[in-house]
This record gives C-alpha cells, sequence and structure tokens, in this order.
C-alpha cells in the first residue's frame, strides 16, 4: 500500500522554458523543475524546436522532480502553447521538426486557405481569421515543401498531445488544442471535413479529440523504464496553456475573464455552458474551452508585457550608450510613478508595437506616442505605457462583453505582470472592475495538475477543483476618481487605430 500525501505532476512545454511540477490536492507547490526553451532557428530564420530535445528535457525534467517528492503521485497531465505540430509516422517516429507557433512562414498557405473558402467562411466554421500561426497552414507548408515527410506521417499532434503520446502510447488531443488548428468546427464540436476535404488534408491524420480531464491511458512500459514512473499512474488530458491557468485563476469561480498576462497578452472570456456561440466576427477568436460545453472568447494584446520591458529597459537604463550605472529595481522606478495624475498629462501610447491584437488583427500597425510636448517626462511615458495597454484590455473587455451580452465582474489575471502592482491598480481604474491576481506564480502548471486530478477523481470536475484550489487571489480595487477623466480618455484612444493605420501601413512598406 502506498503512503504519503497524493502528489499530481503536471508538464509545461512554453514559450520560454519546459517545466515539471508537482502540487499536492491543495494545491500547493511540492517540486518544480524547469529549463529554458531550446528554438533553433535556420538560415531563413524560420524558428522550430526539435522533438527529441523535448522529450528528452522532460524526461528529465520528471527524474529530478520525482526525486524531490514526498508522496506518491496519482495522476499525470500536460499543458502546452498551441499551433506548434509534430507529424508521426507509423512506427511512432517523428517525421520531421516542430515548427514554433509564432512562425510565420506559411504566410502563402494561409492566403490559399483565404482563397479557396474566404474568410468569412472560415471564420463561421472555425471561429478563427485565417492566421498563419495557426496549424492547419503549417500542415499545408510541410505538404508543398517536404513532401516526403508530410507522405510518412500518419498523425499530427500539438506538444500537449506529443507528450501525453510519449508517456502512454496513446494518441489523443482536447478541444483547446484542437481550436487552434483552423480544421475544427468550433460550432459542431469535431474536425471540420469541410475545410480537411477543400484544402486536400486527410481527415484520419488529425487525432481523436477528448475533453480536458479524460484519462488517456497509463504510464507505458516504455516511458516507465526511461523514467522511473509507476506504470499504473494515470495520465490525463490536459490542454492550451492560456485555458489551464484559468482554472487555478478562478476564472469559473463566478462571472469573470482571464487575463494571461506575460509578454503577450490573452484575454479570454469564459461562457456559461452549452452557450450557443455568436459566430459574427467583431475582432474576437471564438473556441471552445477545457469543457467542451463552454466556449471561450479570445482576444490578445501582441506586445503586452514586451512594451513595458522596451519603455522600461529605453527609460531607465544608460548602457545603450555605455555609460555605467546602478541597477534600478522595478519597486524603486515604479514607486515614482505612482505620483504621475491619470493620464499622464494629456499622453497617450498605442502599444501595437509588434502589430495590433483584437479587435483588429493587422500585423502591420505600429507603436506611437501620441500628445508629447517639451514638458512630457520619462515618468508619464512609462505611465502613459501602462495606461495605453489597460485601454486596449479594455477594448478587448468590451468587445467580450458585448459579443456574450453580459458584464463580467472582474479580471483574474495569471502571468508576470501581475506583480506589476501599479500597472494592474491603472487597469482595474481604467476598466473600473476589480483585478483579481492570481497566487501562484506557475497557474499554468497548477492548471494542468488540476485536470490530472479531475482524471484520479481528486477532484469531481473543473469547477470542484476551483473552488477547492483558487481561494487566495489578491484584489484590487478600482479607484472611482479617475472614472470620468479615464472614460473621456478611453473615447480619444479608441480613434487611434482608424487615425494612424494609413500611416502605419504606409510605414510598413518603407524598408
Amino acid at each position: 500500500m502506498m503512503t504519503g500525501k497524493k502528489i499530481l505532476l503536471s508538464i509545461d512545454v512554453g514559450t520560454t522554458n519546459w517545466k515539471v511540477a508537482a502540487f499536492d490536492t491543495q494545491g500547493n507547490t511540492v517540486a518544480i523543475s524547469k529549463t529554458p526553451t531550446i528554438t533553433h532557428y535556420d538560415k531563413n530564420q524560420n524558428s522550430f524546436y526539435k522533438p527529441n530535445e523535448i522529450w528528452n528535457s522532460v524526461k528529465g525534467l520528471i527524474g529530478d522532480v520525482i526525486k524531490k517528492c514526498d508522496g506518491h503521485i496519482v495522476g499525470i497531465s500536460a499543458t502546452s502553447m498551441a499551433e506548434a505540430v509534430v507529424p508521426i509516422d507509423k512506427d511512432g517516429n517523428e517525421c520531421f521538426d516542430i515548427i514554433t507557433w509564432f512562425d510565420t512562414r506559411s504566410i502563402s498557405q494561409a492566403q490559399k486557405i483565404v482563397n479557396m473558402l474566404g474568410k468569412k467562411k472560415i471564420y463561421d466554421i472555425t471561429g478563427l481569421d485565417p492566421n498563419p500561426i495557426f496549424s492547419l497552414c503549417k500542415m499545408l507548408w510541410m505538404k508543398e515543401n517536404h513532401t516526403d515527410a508530410y507522405e510518412s506521417s500518419v498523425k499530427w499532434l500539438q506538444m500537449t498531445d506529443y507528450i501525453i503520446y510519449k508517456l502512454t502510447g496513446v494518441v489523443a488531443t482536447d478541444y483547446t488544442l484542437a481550436s487552434r488548428t483552423l480544421a475544427f468546427d468550433v460550432v459542431k464540436n469535431k474536425w471540420s471535413k469541410e475545410i480537411l476535404d477543400t484544402v486536400g488534408v486527410d481527415i484520419d491524420l488529425l487525432p481523436e479529440i477528448v475533453e480536458s480531464g479524460t484519462v488517456i491511458g497509463n504510464v507505458c512500459k516504455k516511458a516507465s523504464e526511461e523514467i522511473g514512473l509507476r506504470t499504473d499512474i494515470p495520465v490525463v488530458m490536459g490542454g492550451n496553456d492560456h485555458p489551464c491557468a484559468a482554472l487555478p485563476a478562478g476564472v469559473l469561480n463566478g462571472n469573470k475573464i482571464l487575463d494571461s498576462s506575460g509578454t503577450a497578452e490573452s484575454i479570454i472570456l469564459v461562457s456559461k455552458p452549452n452557450q450557443k456561440p455568436n459566430m459574427v466576427f467583431n475582432g474576437q477568436r471564438t473556441c471552445r474551452f477545457l469543457e467542451k460545453s463552454r466556449l471561450a472568447l479570445w482576444g490578445g494584446i501582441i506586445s503586452s508585457g514586451a512594451a513595458f520591458e522596451w519603455v522600461y529597459k529605453t527609460l531607465v537604463s544608460s548602457n545603450e550608450w555605455n555609460i555605467k550605472q546602478d541597477d534600478y529595481d522595478y519597486s524603486f522606478v515604479l514607486d515614482q510613478v505612482k505620483d504621475v495624475p491619470a493620464g499622464s498629462n494629456g499622453l497617450i501610447f498605442i502599444p501595437h508595437l509588434r502589430g495590433s491584437g483584437a479587435p483588429y488583427w493587422n500585423p502591420k500597425m505600429k507603436g506611437s506616442f501620441l500628445g508629447l510636448r517639451t514638458t512630457s517626462s520619462q515618468k508619464e511615458l512609462l505611465k502613459s505605457v501602462m495606461e495605453g495597454l489597460s485601454f486596449s484590455a479594455k477594448m478587448i473587455v468590451d468587445m467580450h462583453e458585448n459579443i456574450a451580452g453580459s458584464k463580467s465582474d472582474a479580471l483574474c489575471v495569471v502571468g508576470g505582470s501581475g506583480k506589476n502592482l501599479v500597472w494592474q491598480q491603472i487597469k482595474a481604474d481604467i476598466l473600473q472592475k476589480p483585478i483579481e491576481i492570481c497566487s501562484e506564480s506557475e497557474a499554468t502548471a497548477l492548471g494542468a495538475a488540476m485536470l490530472a486530478g479531475v482524471g484520479a477523481g481528486v477532484y469531481e470536475d473543473m469547477v470542484d477543483a476551483t473552488l477547492k484550489i483558487a481561494t487566495n487571489n489578491r484584489v484590487i480595487e478600482p479607484n472611482n476618481d479617475f472614472k470620468n477623466y479615464y472614460e473621456d480618455l478611453y473615447e480619444v484612444y479608441k480613434l487611434a487605430y482608424d487615425s494612424t493605420v494609413e500611416i502605419s501601413e504606409r510605414l510598413h512598406q518603407v524598408k
């Protein structure tokens, strides 16, 4: 008989790090091990991962965590970025490297899909815009450029699927990952034979779709021998990283919106069960959630934490000029920014440093400051960046609420930007909503562990897991003193896209 506390193991294949974490059933971290993500670039600056590097790293990380665990593992699950796919041949081997989710080499394939189906039909079926990041575009690129590898493939897996396959030998995916392929019918909740037949991809190349929290199988003999895991441990379907983070963030505990805020910022409204999707495109991407009966309305700021890091380093550091200075920590700088009045004395920042996200999705857009004067200070510039990002977040929240037909009660923030309390207070003031900051820094990994607990019977379902784990959020209440002023400034901010789109697009043509 096994003794000790029950342990839930999660594997997180991320863009920045690969991690393995162990949690107890109360959501406390028992052990964690991670390594930086290894991203390769070819001579054309196309980016890719090597599948064997991922798996070998994950095996080592699991071994490290097992050594630190005082208890017995009762369930394993995995989470990952979406869109990146790996082809598997009939012998179960990887046929090709993994094209990263953010790689855009398949722009021409995305355009071909548009030419065959039209943007409206694509959205009506998939809930997505025809962006080259999505998996189907990558598959078509492989078909055209590496025919032998494509023809050798019998299944295409995303990163979560790949890890689960290596652990169990079973091929499957979940609804959150399927939703990011451009081959999934988000209304019918199944692969779209119409799209796949139109573009010439065999539907049998795609795995069976199962709900997150479903037991896929036990640890197989080969994985057991390579890693040291018991063969009686159930392996549970996980999902896309942002939806997984929604569980410990407490999104299912009330009428709340997820704000997954890191380098980029994903803002996701999760519907009530069995809500019919509104397939009119207003800037949102419509996907499925971890529970297949729920929708996830998806909007994003492409340069969120990236914009803050850029302005912080640009204004605070003199290193670019080879001038030595002592390092300033965030708290020292941000404490002084608190004194800048709301509105940064008439400055507005447009945060499209890597193109605009929702509701526009225009890769040609550029960032800008509006309202600069000779009196504009570094502190005002820094605060205006946080205000501009918060105005952008409000646009997405407003978009989601208009589509859903109801107001949300709060934003649940996960990710590194949640540590910047000045920024989060500004966001609360602009949105006039409470901001709940998730207490767990590894929310994505914990979300996957909670799914492992659902599959292992530790929790009744995802809602039960959320009610038991998501209990220690820090709440930042909005300051009503700035409400009217920020409302007026928000109306000015909304004019900025239309006012600068032609300038941005013409600048994009200047090389």
